[in-house]
């Protein structure tokens, strides 16, 4: 989370709400926010300039893109402090799924929010985003049945219910590798880097099936 300053008790007070399941990450993302002393604009700003993406982002979406593929991000997160990083790193072209704060961006909070890709009352996730949706609209969207569907992720919840229940391949890292492995998910492990996936996509895309 990018975030001005939140006092540490109530911080604290609203972590310990949710690691107690009494709030839902939804709610506790909420909850944080508007406790900050910036606007969105502010942290949109610092978002952009300390986030670094993960190396060989950009390598394996113009490889997915040249194929005639499709890149998705698909998070619980908030798009404010999602898209400028993406901006800023020549991926706007990646369509975003998330959720929304829809006050203005000068707006200190209390902040409006948007849910737009959340099913709460269909799917088992976090009730944020539902990426189980994201990955059926996107092998819908990209030729149905035949489409492959490529998941990548490293939590766990929403994450896991996608490996498990919708995507066709599985990269994982973090919480979501250990779900997978506890759980007898396939899943590819990846580390600090996209090596095994761009290898993994130009493998399925280029003429010579190899780097």
């Amino acid at each position: 989370m990018y975030r001005g300053h939140v006092p540490a008790a109530d911080e604290n007070n609203a972590r310990q709400r949710f690691l107690s399941n009494v709030t839902s990450l939804r709610e506790y993302q909420e909850e944080i926010f508007d406790l900050v002393d910036e606007s969105v604009a502010q942290m949109s700003k610092r978002a952009a300039d300390v986030t670094q993406i993960r190396p060989l982002t950009q390598e394996v979406c113009q490889q997915v893109w040249n194929s005639g593929g499709t890149v998705v991000v698909a998070s619980a997160g908030l798009d404010f402090y999602i898209q400028p990083v993406l901006d800023k790193a020549g991926l706007e072209q990646i369509d975003v799924h998330s959720g929304k704060i829809v006050s203005n961006p000068t707006e200190l909070p209390p902040f409006r929010y948007d849910y737009p890709s959340s099913f709460r009352d269909t799917c088992e996730s976090d009730g944020v985003t539902c990426k189980c949706a994201v990955v059926n609209h996107l092998r819908d969207d990209n030729g149905g049945t035949e489409a492959e569907v490529v998941f990548v992720g490293d939590g766990d919840t929403s994450d896991a219910c996608a490996a498990k229940n919708a995507a066709d391949t599985v990269f994982a890292t973090g919480r979501l590798l250990a779900y997978c492995n506890n759980n007898g998910v396939p899943a590819k492990e990846f580390h600090e880097d996209f090596e095994p996936l761009l290898s993994y996509v130009l493998s399925k895309t280029s003429p010579n099936g190899a780097r």
